[in-house]
Formats: structure tokens, C-alpha cells, sequence
């Protein structure tokens, strides 16, 4: 297969970019920590503390294990995603590098939220700098983000439905049903016309502008047969549902580590719905409004605020913060190969 490894080093932001922080990013950060603290302590102020630590002191390691494994898991999912769109084009990664880069990817989404771009650049130039070419890379990028936004509408959809067979479905959730829908529908819709289009609908003056002319020739290198190949979408959307059901999985082994009593079904809707929350919130990653929900959703379904609180937060310890080291220390060494990938070309 024919490589464009020369022209890769300018069509592709470096990962050293992505670890960039800006103004709205800090400050997205602190209001998202106050946000989550607020919610702390209004639950500790008018629940009781006692319940609270009793809860966490109820901790089985054994189950939070568990679902350090369910986890571990997820990345494998996101790697296998990567990995089916790449052997299609005829690259062959081995997988171990493709799930470190998904650990890194989430580091930098988690990192540095600015919509998947950060973990997105980080990603291609990681591919990139382990000589998958440019265009397989953008192919591959655009097919899991394509697959991601159609089982996130899945799997809301199942949750939505759920809600509404408990009785439970009131205004509030309806509008934020039709809100998120529109939302999830709309982003793929837009991805798949500028990739088809190639930006042609902007103007010329905007297109020759320097960062929209490398799009548009980082999109003229995406591999429509790929895109359109309807087997390799289902496959890339069956494994993209299995992170979340994984994810949902995480969230029902907690409540289990602490000795709390809730179905499978419970942990499903309350993970989602609360993602959704997340989603359409304007605070970074969710940070306050997931857990506020989550807390919301598992007091909704018969579980104590108390526990419903505890329970969140360590489900956000697994899934948050704990992956932020290992994130860290990956992501810097992620840049380190990639200026001495640059080095050697240059």
C-alpha cells in the first residue's frame, strides 16, 4: 500500500499540541470540580454522613477488581475498533499499542475536554508515528467516532424506553430525550456531509485559510469504501455498545462492592441516562451534572441518596480518575516518540 509518510509530519497537529492547556479549559475544570462539590455536600448536609461512610467502609475489594477488569475491558473494545478499520486498509498494529493508545486517548479526552479533538490528535499521531499512513489513520479515526455516536443513540434509546416502562418518564425527561436525540443525530449527520463534501460548501476565502485547507486535505484522504462498508460498521457498533454495557456493568459491580442491593437494569438506565445528562450539559465531561444524575437516577430506582452518592464516586474513581496515571504517564511518552519520529524524518 502506497504510504504518505512525508507529507504526514504537517497534515497531522502534533500529540505535544493536544497536551496544550487554554484559558476555557481551566476554568471548565474548576467549575466543573465545584459543581461536583456542591453536590457532596448538599447530599451529606440533607442526607446522613453516618449512612454515607458506613457505605464505604461496606467496600469489597474483590468486586472493585471486578470491575477494574470490566474497565480494562473497555479499552480492548476501543482498540478492537481501531484495529478492524486498519486491517481493512491493510495495516496490521499489533493490539497491545492500539489499547495503549486508548488509555491515551482517554487521558487526553479527560485531560484537556474539548469534544474527542484532544484524544483524536493524540490518536492519529500515534498512529502515524508507527508507520500506518495518514489516510488510514483519518479512516479509522472517522469510522469509530461514526460507530461511537450510533451506539450512544442506542443505548439511550434502550435506557429512554426503559425509563418510560417503570412509569417513571415525566416532562423533564421527555425534553431531554428530544434535546439529546437531536444532539446525537445532528453530529454524525454534520461529520459524514463534511467528509463527503470536503468542505466545498465554505467559501473560498475561509478555505484558504491554513488549519481548514489541512482539513480539507486530511479529508480528501479518507477512504470512502471503508466509510460505506456496512459489515465493518456493525461490527465497529457491537463492540463501541459493549464499552458502554461494560461501562454499565462497572457501575452494578460497585454498588455490589458496597453491600448495596440493585439489579443490572438499575445500574444500566442509571449509567446512560446520567451519560446523556452529561452529554448535553455544558460543564466539561460532565463533571458535576454525571454524578448529580447518576445519584438522582439510583434514588429514583430505590437505593438511599447516601449510598447512591457513595457509589457514584467510586464508580467515577474507577472510571475517572484512577486511569488519569497510567494517562499521564503514557501520554508523555506518546510525545516523546512522536518528536523523535519527527527528528528522524526531518
Amino acid at each position: 500500500m502506497p504510504s504518505d509518510r512525508v507529507s504526514q509530519p504537517s497534515a497531522v497537529p502534533t500529540a505535544k499540541a493536544a497536551l496544550e492547556l487554554s484559558p476555557a479549559i481551566i476554568v471548565g475544570w474548576v467549575i466543573g470540580v465545584l459543581g461536583l462539590g456542591t453536590l457532596v455536600a448538599a447530599v451529606l448536609h440533607f442526607g446522613e454522613v453516618e449512612i454515607f461512610l458506613a457505605t464505604l467502609s461496606r467496600t469489597s475489594p474483590g468486586w472493585l477488581l471486578l470491575g477494574i477488569a470490566f474497565q480494562l475491558a473497555t479499552y480492548a473494545c476501543a482498540a478492537a475498533i481501531w484495529l478492524l478499520v486498519l486491517r481493512r486498509q491493510g495495516f496490521r498494529p499489533p493490539l497491545p499499542v492500539l489499547f495503549r493508545l486508548a488509555v491515551v486517548e482517554l487521558f487526553a479526552n479527560q485531560a484537556l475536554p474539548t469534544g474527542g479533538v484532544s484524544g483524536g490528535l493524540v490518536v492519529a499521531q500515534g498512529l502515524i508515528s508507527r508507520g500506518i499512513s495518514a489516510a488510514a489513520t483519518i479512516t479509522a479515526l472517522l469510522s469509530a467516532t461514526i460507530a461511537y455516536y450510533s451506539a450512544y443513540l442506542l443505548m439511550a434509546s434502550a435506557a429512554f424506553v426503559i425509563l418510560w416502562s417503570t412509569g417513571k418518564l415525566d416532562e423533564n425527561w421527555t425534553w431531554l430525550c428530544i434535546v439529546f436525540s437531536l444532539l446525537i443525530i445532528a453530529a454524525p449527520s454534520v461529520l459524514i456531509m463534511t467528509v463527503r463534501t470536503r468542505l466545498s460548501f465554505i467559501p473560498n476565502r475561509i478555505r484558504s485559510l491554513r488549519p481548514v485547507a489541512r482539513l480539507a486535505d486530511l479529508l480528501a484522504k479518507v477512504d470512502h469504501r471503508v466509510l460505506g462498508d456496512n459489515g465493518l460498521l456493525a461490527k465497529s457498533i457491537l463492540l463501541q455498545a459493549s464499552i458502554f454495557l461494560l461501562d454499565a456493568a462497572t457501575l452494578w459491580v460497585v454498588l455490589h462492592a458496597l453491600g448495596v442491593a440493585a439489579s443490572p437494569g438499575a445500574a444500566f438506565l442509571s449509567f446512560v441516562l446520567a451519560s446523556v445528562v452529561g452529554t448535553v450539559s455544558p460543564l466539561p465531561l460532565g463533571l458535576g451534572s454525571f454524578e448529580g444524575a447518576c445519584v438522582g437516577l439510583l434514588h429514583l430506582l430505590g437505593i438511599r441518596v447516601e449510598e447512591a452518592l457513595a457509589a457514584t464516586l467510586v464508580f467515577r474513581g474507577l472510571t475517572f480518575w484512577l486511569p488519569m496515571v497510567p494517562g499521564l504517564i503514557l501520554m508523555h511518552a506518546e510525545v516523546r516518540l512522536t518528536a523523535t519520529g519527527t527528528r528522524r524524518q526531518a
